[in-house]
């Protein structure tokens, strides 16, 4: 990061008195369920602004991101470096003066930029950044997540109207951080006891059998860990040694961003042990923006990391969101451009569906609707549901696991590439009443894999554990084997994922049993049904790897 010098505000005190809202829906901290008010802060505390700045460009950016993500351009895989999407998307002159005009006329002399220069990180104090925004900071902790306190605004925050136009969002104010695991314990008591899932289970489901990767032609793989979600190096040891002797494995993490001292996660060590057993001898980034973030957002600071990082693993697993309700539709949109700049950069991203079924929202005891969830619902990642076996003793057939995320944003489109495969679901299958969910928009997951009954060690533990968390790494890992092949042949990487995936719909298991996915358990309201072809509970289905693979070396 650079540091810029502040400029002096040349415009009249009476213009910058009217202001405006940056952000609609600002969705407040107490707002949330579990968040409580604690007291105000001191004027005098410290607190991080991050200022998204407006960029150029976006409807050239967004051109090419298709055509070198769609397998039928001849642009396909022609990706970008850093310097040159920044180059097409930095904000104007105009923007950089405008905004460092305003901050120097409240005392905000210094800031820092990121390489792709679309972010201001701003370290001002709480007095500083309250009349910067008209608006209040004020200290909440979480009910039930071990007192975790964050500072953030318990009012609407505006900025003056010259400024409006120069910014999507400001961070650090309103979203909080999601400190619920999406990961679910299972009671292996002996009426629901099964061998359980472990790499070998799954490499012989997805006749991955002995394959693995190396490290040759630069490629990589990755995970993205959030507050305080650490591995542990020796777990990590003793899970390949106890369940890898079926296939070589690296047995260390390649590389470390971010802290990874405390206490061991759940999720760290299950998307480690998992994408190292599927994407076997292909380096590993364990990227974490582990801390508390009791003063900024942990999934914003990891974007602005990722925009300030010349090299990055060529797949990213994430498990991480929230309801699309509690955020702005303008930082969701402002995120959207993110992923296309990782798309544009040849980086698949892949998110985990969330463990909520169709989710549901209630308005009041009568009213309610489905729940989608972001990024899950975002059209430029790939979205990843969850199966199970059968029936126990099994690692043959799969169902849809009624807990698997999926339906259709309240917020984004549907994107061209899936419209045909969709429209034959809506038309061909039993639906939910449509006032439940919003069938023209973003339908996800795309695809999925296994995702209950998984074993893990943590703590020198055997652990079982269940959710599409435990499916992301599965998919990441495989599609890290196809990058590997692709590379060795002189191919690049396959990039953002999803023309791909919706041209090669044969490449998946079709899953075609199991209940539909959970809703509004309290009125016995169900989700989606599950049908042939895709479907909002599993996707296009699981990955049969060797067709998977025959049909990325044909791109």
């Amino acid at each position: 990061m650079r540091a810029l010098l502040g400029i002096t505000c040349l415009v009249t005190l009476a213009v910058c008195m009217l202001r405006a809202p940056l952000e609609h829906n600002q969705y407040l901290p107490h707002q949330h369920d579990q968040w409580r008010f604690v007291r105000d802060a001191d004027a005098s505390e410290p607190v991080t602004l991050v200022l998204a700045l407006k960029q150029q460009n976006l409807e050239v950016l967004e051109d090419i991101f298709w055509r070198v993500s769609d397998p039928r351009s001849r642009d396909y895989g022609k990706f970008m470096t850093l310097e040159e999407i920044e180059a097409l998307i930095r904000p104007s002159s105009e923007t950089f003066k405008t905004v460092l005009n305003w901050l120097q006329d409240f005392g905000v002399t210094t800031c820092i930029t990121i390489k792709s220069r679309d972010f201001l990180k701003c370290h001002v104090t709480v007095g500083v950044a309250q009349h910067l925004l008209d608006t209040t900071f004020s200290y909440f902790r979480h009910a039930t997540s071990d007192g975790h306190v964050i500072l953030r605004s318990r009012q609407t925050y505006s900025v003056p109207y010259f400024v409006k136009e120069h910014l999507d969002f400001v961070g650090g104010l309103h979203r909080v951080p999601n400190v619920a695991s999406g990961i679910k314990f299972k009671d292996n008591s002996l009426g629901d006891f099964r061998y359980g899932v472990h790499p070998d289970v799954l490499r012989k489901r997805y006749n991955v059998s002995d394959h693995v990767g190396s490290a040759e032609f630069n490629n990589s793989q990755g995970t993205a860990q959030f507050l305080n979600q650490h591995y542990s190096a020796s777990d990590l040891k003793e899970f390949m040694h106890f369940f890898g002797k079926g296939f070589q494995h690296l047995d260390e993490i390649s590389k470390e961003v971010g802290p990874n001292k405390g206490k061991i996660g759940l999720e760290a060590n299950l998307d480690v042990q998992y994408i190292m057993s599927l994407g076997a001898n292909i380096p590993t980034t364990f990227w974490s923006t582990g801390g508390l973030h009791d003063k900024q957002e942990p999934f914003l600071e990891w974007l602005l990391d990722l925009s300030n990082t010349t090299e990055l693993p060529l797949i990213f697993s994430v498990s991480y969101g929230d309801h699309e309700r509690t955020l702005s539709e303008e930082y969701m949109r402002r995120v959207n451009v993110e992923f296309q700049k990782l798309g544009l950069r040849g980086v698949s991203v892949l998110f985990a569906s969330g463990d909520d079924g169709a989710g549901c929202h209630y308005f009041n005891d009568t009213a309610y609707t489905f729940e989608p969830d972001f990024p899950a619902s975002s059209p430029y990642v790939t979205t990843v549901g969850g199966t199970e076996f059968v029936g126990y003793f099994t690692d043959r057939d799969e169902k849809g696991n009624d807990i698997s995320g999926g339906g259709f944003s309240n917020i984004f489109k549907m994107p061209k590439y899936q419209q045909e495969t969709v429209a034959k679901y809506l038309n061909t299958t039993a639906l939910p009443d449509s006032k439940y969910f919003n069938r023209n928009m973003r339908a996800y997951p795309d695809v999925s894999a296994m995702s209950d009954d998984f074993w893990i060690i943590i703590d020198r533990v055997l652990m079982n554990v269940a959710g599409t968390s435990a499916a992301t790494p599965t998919v990441a890992g495989m599609i890290g084997l196809v990058n590997g092949e692709r590379l060795k042949r002189g191919k690049p990487q396959l990039g953002f994922l999803n023309p791909f995936i919706y041209q090669n719909p044969h490449v998946w298991y079709d899953i075609v049993l199991g209940d539909p996915s959970q809703a509004c358990w309290l009125d016995d309201l169900e989700g989606y049904k599950i049908a042939e072809g895709w479907d909002p509970v599993t996707g296009f289905g699981s990955p049969n790897y060797p067709d998977l693979l025959a049909a990325g070396l044909k791109v």
